[in-house]
């Protein structure tokens, strides 16, 4: 009964707004961008919930058995640092330059070549982060139904709600969507936390039952962890989210659509401090539930290799009514559905534009362009689905992935703001994607501690590479640094 609630909230929802969106579709600008006509109501919201997601939601409670509550920093890093530094600064910035797509910026600033290889390697990047919302919206349905309904159906049913979030509006259909579900998810969420304080005090004698556990098992470290002085959770979980989130999610297209959507610079900006308490806000309730279930045997036992996967929905399922687990369910697929849909949208406008047009059409017509984007739509959507038969854990998926974003979000802000230089540019990424895969693949056996993961490597590797090398080779003043929209224009040419 949860999972129909659930999963009728979104298809109305979706089917709703997007027939209200298509009224005010009527080309592949609008689709994409919405003419640049999004206020900063509709930007704050389709740009906050796009970090959220898996990696708010079932990466962060999978992880929460192993790292105790420091997983959390997760959530506060995403909300109190890399949003204000996409809407203060970024944001404005790709919006500044009057492009389409992120690869359209790199390609003006380093040739087509580069350009085209970012869109390769980000639309490659991406369908793994779709394939991960795929998955977390799939686990919750299937916990929902107690394991009644196939694992295989609930990747379908999650696919289809994917591409329903975006598919008749396009971003403007997206951004209507994220300010109804943002209050949902927080509302939703903090709801169902509320009341599990019941089921607690008549099982485990309420929050104290649960530090008692935790104290028996000898674990109530995990409960402490969340303390600013533990080297572990500053090496494994505080530095590399924010390296992750701050680089590779800058020059990605799905975090930066809604900026080049918006009507002006002013309403990138504006509504900083709701991104900031929604984004901060989101992971706290699973996370909380995962520490729960973990510790209570009659939830964990029963669900054996899966307990750290399913353990807050099975927990749900047995503490709380079903109207508040559908509700419950409704906040966790209001993230992972808003980073699933964001995610389509921008591998089908990347297959579309840089890839379909620019490498291979240039003069392809409007129409012909509107049409190829919602063929792309679906097949974006349903490349999720084989990445997410492989049902990985997710943590190291967002670690792989969001790697390869390193190298090119150091070259990208230097030729953005200080000198654009190929030969830099591509040594750098050549060289940081080299140690990506040797450290990935076959990690060096004197690379201890928080050095086996890729991503301390990739970073020093590409911030030594890209600033000096920018800095001696030869080059010409950065993108943004030009006086007129004309020079802009002519870049790359």
């Amino acid at each position: 009964m949860a999972a129909v609630i659930a999963v009728a909230y979104f298809v109305i929802l979706s089917v709703a707004v997007g027939l209200y969106s298509k009224r005010k579709v009527k080309s592949v600008n609008d689709f994409t961008k919405s003419s640049q006509g999004l206020s900063w109501i509709l930007v704050v919201f389709a740009f906050t919930l796009v970090p959220l997601g898996a990696g708010h939601t079932l990466s962060l409670w999978e992880s929460a058995p192993q790292l105790g509550a420091s997983i959390m920093w997760w959530g506060i890093i995403t909300g109190g640092i890399f949003l204000p530094l996409m809407m203060l600064w970024f944001g404005p910035w790709v919006r500044q330059t009057g492009l389409n797509t992120v690869p359209e910026i790199l390609e003006r600033m380093f040739g087509r070549a580069f350009g085209r290889m970012w869109s390769g390697l980000n639309l490659g990047q991406f369908t793994g982060i779709g394939a991960a919302e795929t998955l977390a919206t799939a686990t919750a349905i299937y916990g929902l139904s107690n394991g009644s309904v196939s694992f295989t159906a609930c990747i379908a049913i999650a696919l289809v709600l994917i591409f329903l979030y975006v598919y008749f509006g396009g971003i403007l259909q997206a951004a209507i969507l994220n300010v109804v579900n943002a209050v949902v998810m927080i509302a939703g969420s903090y709801l169902g936390l509320f009341m599990l304080t019941g089921w607690l005090l008549a099982n485990v004698n309420g929050w104290e039952g649960v530090k008692a556990l935790y104290l028996e098992n000898g674990t109530f470290e995990m409960l402490r962890s969340f303390s600013i002085g533990n080297q572990t959770m500053w090496f494994n979980i505080i530095i590399p989210v924010t390296v992750l989130h701050c680089a590779a999610c800058a020059v990605s297209q799905n975090m930066n659509a809604p900026f080049f959507a918006a009507k002006s610079e002013a309403d990138c900006r504006k509504g900083i401090f709701i991104g900031i308490f929604f984004n901060c806000m989101a992971s706290v309730p699973w996370v909380v539930m995962a520490l729960i279930a973990c510790v209570v045997p009659s939830i964990y036992e029963p669900l054996g290799g899966d307990a750290a996967k399913l353990g807050p929905i099975k927990l749900a399922l047995e503490a709380l009514p079903t109207p508040i687990v559908g509700v419950m369910m409704i906040s966790l697929l209001c993230a992972t559905l808003s980073t699933g849909g964001a995610t389509v949208m921008a591998n089908a406008n990347l297959l579309t534009n840089d890839i379909m047009k620019n490498a291979l059409n240039p003069g392809m017509s409007d129409e012909r362009k509107m049409r190829l984007m919602k063929i792309n739509v679906i097949i974006c959507t349903l490349l999720f689905a084989v990445p997410a038969f492989l049902n990985a854990v997710i943590f190291p998926v967002f670690l792989w992935c969001f790697s390869f974003g390193i190298p090119v979000f150091v070259v990208y802000f230097l030729g953005l703001k200080f000198k654009i230089s190929k030969q830099a540019a591509w040594i750098t990424i050549i060289v940081a994607y080299i140690v990506n895969f040797w450290w990935t693949f076959a990690t060096p056996s004197w690379a201890q501690g928080p050095w086996s993961l890729n991503m301390y490597p990739v970073t020093v590797v590409s911030i030594v590479l890209g600033v000096v090398l920018t800095a001696i080779l030869p080059g010409e003043p950065g993108f943004l640094r030009h006086s007129t929209m004309e020079e802009l224009g002519k870049k790359g040419a």
